[in-house]
């Protein structure tokens, strides 16, 4: 199942009370074979075994007489047994049963159960549920739940059932056996929230909480269990986020030892001078993230902030701001990007720029040649170079900053946490202190999942975008109609315009739209005269570049391409954008690819050609970007599409599990999470100490690194 925060955070919270640590051995019922069985669903302790949660519950409390039953539907009954014979014997044979209440009788058959006849005996009391069918014209049970009616409710049956996940051969019942065994004999469970924090939330105690949740109370509502809006579950929510958010809080290098400790000195003037060398005026968006990163640049704690905005909304340009005003205060900026391409080009744009203000910009990336890095590494380490732009040549262990003051992420999302951790960790060599860090993402994060993940970066979004750009009108075709596509590509290759085809694979598949290395083919066929490009991750650095560079200087007109043209490619000519087998690309993929386009000052196109049938998931995905151009409204909808993990990359990230949240459905319960987590992380008192350093132990030694985003 995988451990997260808040597992670990109870773990330790317990480790006074010996038996939540005691193997699931110590639980009656629980031998080898089936402890094997609950560790392979990392289930050794018997906290573990508590914290394996229900994940549906099923209502069998409401008790029917029996001549109320309804053929069809599923029922509780509390009856007598009155008849009870076993037929047959072996895999074919049957139990069958008459039980009887003050209103009548019914027949009940259990197949394939023989072990029924040896359990149960004329004249015992015992709780049915099933579904009611039919046998000679009259209502029957097949193969209903039994419990013998000893007390006021059941185990499984009379009650709220929760319903488990199963684990190997461990059943239902099986599994519910084995939780009450264990609450019988834990009867306390040391908290692992401080008493304020309780209080200030309104949570139930923790162990009021599971088990609650395992054994709901008799008035409890059906529905909250089921949406796990329950106060008990909303308690091991609550206790989940706040483990996770703090965590993050305690990331932040000002709340750390390792803080910059003074800010950077710079004036207005100096801002003015940056500005006023761009070759065009910032939008209203583009000023207040500028001020707001520049405000954080003045403050002795290292910025640690996130810039969002869709694409084309010149994030670069902000970020190239701050990168030459902290140059102009004698420290170090760079920038590094996920691909030569885009730092490439980052480099061609932010060079001029620089120059005008005096500094010099380089360009590191690993198909850089020998010479020049060494000679660009050396001004480097002596400081005599303050601008660099690169790829993960940036953080080679041999790549020193004699005074990094400001390292820039761009497609954050492309970097795993170490790696950008690394580039961050390059000014605090030697003892040194932090940087300040900026991150930026073109894939508009829903706020649900910037409180989650992201809750130890400050964000701010650019919402506007520059003047002059084009709305690109987006449609689905059915792959049936390439030829009409192909006439599309035609006539915009006529009025002067260039336009990108992608496809989804480099080669393979059954037709042109498929394979990058087919579909160059295929159009080359065409009339004569039109430049047809390849441009996949599969060819060498310099190859990539020159295929680039022949798109961007208009020496082909088309380019065949993977998905390798989604992130930084900027080609104002390029005014369609034809996708092969978009069903087959996720939803923040097919905006990027669609931002490609409309970058200039003509109408632009977006074809999304799509294979059919389509699956549900795929059709929808289609409709959204077809019919959606915010990419943040595109980003909601991808998060109700797929689901947190997928729309973050967590895998790649390393971010822990969410076990019990949901960040949309429990949303609420990130701000004041957020906001208590706050307060602890600053805190001085005994409890709140203890927690902190819980979680600390823990992070370090999940993750290794402080935060890096």
């Amino acid at each position: 199942m995988g451990e997260t925060i808040g597992d670990s955070m109870i773990r330790d919270s317990m480790a006074p009370d010996g038996l939540l640590l005691e193997a699931v051995t110590s639980v009656p019922g629980i031998g080898p074979a089936r402890a094997a069985m609950l560790a392979r669903a990392g289930i050794e302790t018997v906290e573990d075994l508590l914290l394996y949660l229900p994940f549906r519950y099923e209502d069998r409390s409401t008790v029917v007489a029996v001549s109320q039953v309804v053929v069809g539907r599923t029922c509780t009954l509390k009856v007598v047994v009155e008849r009870l014979r076993r037929v047959g014997r072996g895999r074919g044979g049957r139990v069958e049963a008459t039980v009887s209440d003050d209103s009548g009788t019914i027949r009940v058959v259990w197949f394939r159960q023989p072990y029924i006849a040896d359990s149960l005996h004329k004249g015992d009391v015992v709780w049915l549920f099933g579904k009611v069918g039919e046998h000679d014209d009259k209502p029957q049970l097949a193969n209903p739940v039994f419990e013998r009616a000893e007390r006021q409710a059941g185990l499984h049956v009379g009650r709220l059932v929760p319903i488990y996940r199963r684990i190997g051969s461990l059943k239902q019942g099986m599994l519910r056996r084995i939780m009450a065994a264990a609450f019988e004999r834990v009867t306390f469970a040391p908290e692992s929230l401080p008493a304020q924090t309780r209080k200030a939330l309104r949570l139930l105690d923790r162990y009021e909480a599971l088990r609650a949740i395992h054994f709901p109370p008799d008035d409890a509502d059906v529905e909250a269990y089921n949406a796990g809006r329950s106060a008990a579950h909303q308690r091991l929510v609550c206790e989940e986020f706040l483990a996770f958010q703090t965590a993050l809080q305690l990331q932040r290098p000002g709340v750390g030892a390792r803080a910059r400790g003074e800010a950077k000195l710079f004036d207005q003037g100096t801002v003015d001078a940056v500005l006023r060398a761009l070759p065009f005026v910032l939008t209203d968006g583009q000023q207040g993230a500028v001020a707001e990163i520049l405000a954080d640049m003045r403050s002795a704690a290292p910025m640690h902030r996130l810039l969002q905005g869709d694409v084309g909304c010149g994030k670069t340009a902000v970020a190239g701001c701050a990168m030459l005003v902290a140059a102009s205060t004698g420290c170090q900026a760079a920038i590094m990007a996920p691909t030569e391409i885009l730092a490439r080009q980052h480099a061609e744009s932010l060079g001029p720029w620089a120059a005008s203000q005096g500094l010099d910009l380089e360009c590191l990336t690993g198909s850089t040649p020998a010479g020049e890095r060494r000679r660009i590494m050396a001004r480097l380490a002596d400081g005599d170079l303050r601008l660099l732009v690169g790829t993960h040549a940036l953080i080679e262990p041999a790549v020193s900053f004699a005074n990094l003051g400001l390292a820039v992420i761009d497609e954050q999302h492309r970097f795993g946490v170490r790696q950008r951790a690394a580039l961050r960790d390059k000014g605090a060599t030697g003892g040194g202190s932090l940087p300040d860090l900026l991150v930026m993402t073109a894939t508009p994060i829903p706020r649900t999942l910037a409180l989650t993940v992201y809750g130890d970066l400050d964000v701010c979004t650019i919402g506007d975008m520059p003047p002059g750009r084009q709305k690109v009108v987006s449609e689905v075709v059915p792959t049936a109609q390439w030829k009409r596509v192909v006439g599309m590509l035609l006539d915009t290759v006529g009025r002067g315009e260039q336009a990108y085809v992608v496809a989804p694979r480099i080669e393979g598949g059954d037709d042109e739209l498929a394979a990058a290395v087919k579909l160059q083919a295929d159009l080359r066929r065409q009339p004569p005269g039109v430049g047809v490009g390849l441009l996949h991750g599969a060819q060498g650095t310099e190859e990539k570049f020159a295929a680039m560079q022949a798109f961007v200087d208009g020496a082909t007109e088309v380019l065949a391409a993977t998905t390798v043209v989604e992130v930084g490619v900027d080609v104002p000519n390029a005014t369609l954008m034809v996708v092969g087998h978009a069903e087959s690309f996720g939803l923040a993929q097919l905006h990027q690819l669609r931002g490609r386009v409309g970058r200039g000052e003509r109408a632009s196109t977006c074809v999304f050609m799509a294979h059919r049938p389509l699956s549900p998931v795929a059709a929808a995905r289609l409709e959204a970007v077809s019919s959606i151009t915010d990419g943040f409204v595109l980003a909601e909808k991808d998060l109700l599409l797929r689901g947190p993990g997928e729309v973050l990359g967590t895998r790649q990230a390393g971010i822990a599990g969410l076990r019990v949240g949901d960040p949309f459905r429990d949303h609420e319960w990130l701000e004041a999470t957020r906001s208590e987590a706050r307060r602890l992380a600053a805190a001085d008192d005994a409890e709140s100490r203890a927690y902190r350093e819980r979680v600390t132990v823990f992070w370090e030694r999940r993750f290794g690194v402080l935060g890096a985003g």
